[in-house]
């Protein structure tokens, strides 16, 4: 073991004369063998110190390793920085898996103590669980991404010295050191599918290739050199589709290789700070060859758009709702009502005759023209609700007003104006107007809607319509 983490370290050159090295120990025999190994390191002259993350998961038993860890370093005289998190029910607060919230609050722990004591922090792991990451990825139907296995330096700051090593090895090292560790009681189950790989799967394949462990990080090796030189010209590729007016030239995209444009297509997923995988990744790839999407949503708040050729992420906070309005239909002649930041809807009514009126009017956002006398008395003017429905003028087909807005790839939808009266939606912004309320030869009067931009912010003296009775 001592000298594959020695080449470990130099081929990755993970550590440097005088560095400051933290070892996460666990108290399992991986991180004990260690944080040993580290200490033994006096050509480098490190300074080394030891965190432990509790994770409050196992009772009296999670006390015991901390307990081991303190004790360790006592003896080695190394300072120890501990961390207690219960980790159960952050994981319910969280909404996600106990495995999940225990990686993210390890991680957070270490980025903390790395930027205190400007530190790089070591993590135990091995061979072995190299090998059973990229089983468990193979089984879940991963890319070349997840064959690649554990790097050995992420983020410049974490590194794995005994990523070459198998977990017989580090067993192994403490016998001969005379170092005591312990052992996780869950990690004798195979109740958890890493376990049962361990287990089951690990010890079938080794029958077949009793170096199985070695190939797989030979694999591992090979494929992260290849991801590397695929990542190098991605980048350069990105630059060279980089649009003026930010995001990417979806023309320039579509004429790169696919290995290359995914990376492209991820790295725009990990700028908005959502996780990429081979699902949403796709879903780009449809948007981008031009399928029925323009936006798609891979997040909260996150979307990516195609929008005149161009395709960019964007974060989108939902519109406020309108304020939800009941007026009588006689009072809409010459009303103007702010809708929203930057916007104003105006309705008038005239003769038919006068249709061409209001088509010079330069800073008209939206206009549309409707039968006045087709709509009923009350008129509700609001934002959409669940169920609307409308049959817009000459698409000859009813659709849910939802499945509308996500064709016309509508941003702040929540804050887009629709009126109905008691047959229903006859207007949405953005939509037009229903079949039942367009105008036709023998129309005699018209309702103009025309939401505008709001040259100078007004002030919100505007009387409110009286609510119908």
């Amino acid at each position: 073991m001592n000298h594959k983490a020695r080449q470990t370290i130099r081929e990755y050159r993970m550590l440097q004369p005088g560095d400051t090295v933290i070892a996460a120990v666990s108290g399992g025999a991986d991180s004990v063998a260690l944080l040993d190994f580290l200490c033994s390191l006096w050509e480098y002259q490190l300074t080394v110190r030891a965190c432990h993350l509790n994770h409050c998961l196992r009772g009296k038993e999670s006390d015991r390793d901390e307990e081991l860890v303190r004790s360790m370093c006592r003896e080695y005289g190394v300072p120890l920085d501990v961390r207690r998190v219960e980790i159960r029910p952050l994981a319910g607060k969280r909404g996600t898996s106990i495995e999940v919230t225990a990686r993210q609050e390890r991680y957070a722990f270490f980025k903390e103590l790395a930027q205190t004591y400007q530190a790089k922090v070591a993590t135990a792991h091995t061979l072995s669980d190299t090998t059973e990451t990229v089983l468990l990825n193979l089984s879940r139907g991963t890319g070349a991404a997840g064959l690649r296995g554990i790097p050995p330096v992420r983020e410049g700051w974490v590194i794995r010295p005994l990523l070459d090593c198998c977990r017989q090895e580090t067993e192994e090292y403490c016998h001969q050191h005379g170092l005591y560790f312990v052992t996780d009681s869950t990690n004798l189950t195979d109740d958890y599918t890493r376990n049962f790989l361990r287990h089951q799967v690990v010890p079938l394949l080794e029958r077949v290739n009793p170096a199985f462990q070695q190939a797989v990080g030979r694999m591992s090796q090979q494929l992260r050199m290849d991801a590397d030189c695929l990542d190098q010209m991605a980048r350069q590729a990105a630059s060279q589709c980089e649009a003026q007016e930010g995001g990417y030239d979806a023309q320039k995209l579509l004429e790169l290789h696919p290995a290359v444009r995914g990376r492209i297509l991820a790295g725009m997923l990990d700028r908005l700070g959502v996780e990429k995988n081979s699902q949403r990744v796709a879903l780009m790839e449809e948007l981008l060859q031009g399928g029925r999407r323009r936006v798609l949503q891979v997040g909260g708040h996150q979307y990516i758009a195609l929008r005149r050729g161009i395709l960019r992420g964007e974060e989108r906070r939902p519109a406020r709702p309108l304020e939800s309005l009941c007026f009588e239909k006689e009072k809409l002649d010459g009303l103007r009502l702010p809708l929203r930041e930057g916007k104003a809807v105006s309705f008038s009514v005239i003769e038919a005759k006068d249709y061409e009126i209001s088509e010079n009017n330069t800073k008209v956002v939206f206009n549309n023209f409707l039968d006045y006398d087709k709509i009923d008395m009350n008129i509700f003017l609001r934002s959409r609700q669940p169920g609307d429905r409308m049959r817009p003028a000459g698409r000859g087909c009813s659709k849910p007003l939802r499945r509308l807005y996500s064709e016309l790839a509508l941003e702040g939808r929540e804050g887009l104006l629709v009126l109905a009266d008691s047959g229903g939606l006859f207007f949405a912004e953005g939509v037009g107007l229903d079949e039942r309320v367009k105008p036709t030869p023998v129309s005699k009067r018209l309702l103009t809607i025309l939401i505008t931009e709001i040259i100078e912010r007004e002030e919100d003296d505007h009387e409110k319509p009286e609510y119908a009775g």
